[in-house]
């Protein structure tokens, strides 16, 4: 798993939000959409209406959309995807490791 790009998107001097994009490369296709139906419910069942999130895959890479309106709400949208994403990827290793031998 690499992470390809996570620059803000909003380059103005005022905060008026916090908007960015990130792209995590996986090995395959398989693995983005095992992280991406992991993830899913997460993204409709978001309780906070300061932030929203958008994903979108192509082909291994799964791109993350969050628009937050300050930064401690986007810090806690992001952290929590980071993780669900970490966690998804360790089951898979798992389940790869448990296959494969």
């Amino acid at each position: 798993m690499e992470v390809l790009n996570l620059e803000p998107i909003n380059n103005s001097k005022f905060l008026e939000g916090v908007e960015t994009e990130l792209e995590i490369d996986f090995e395959n296709p398989r693995d983005a959409k095992i992280v991406l139906g992991s993830i899913k419910p997460e993204i409709s069942g978001s309780p906070s209406d300061r932030t929203s999130v958008s994903v979108d895959i192509r082909d291994s890479t799964l791109k993350i959309v969050i628009n937050a309106q300050d930064t401690a709400s986007f810090r806690a949208s992001l952290n929590s995807y980071l993780r669900w994403i970490k966690l998804s990827k360790e089951v898979i290793n798992l389940e790869n490791e448990y296959f494969n031998d």
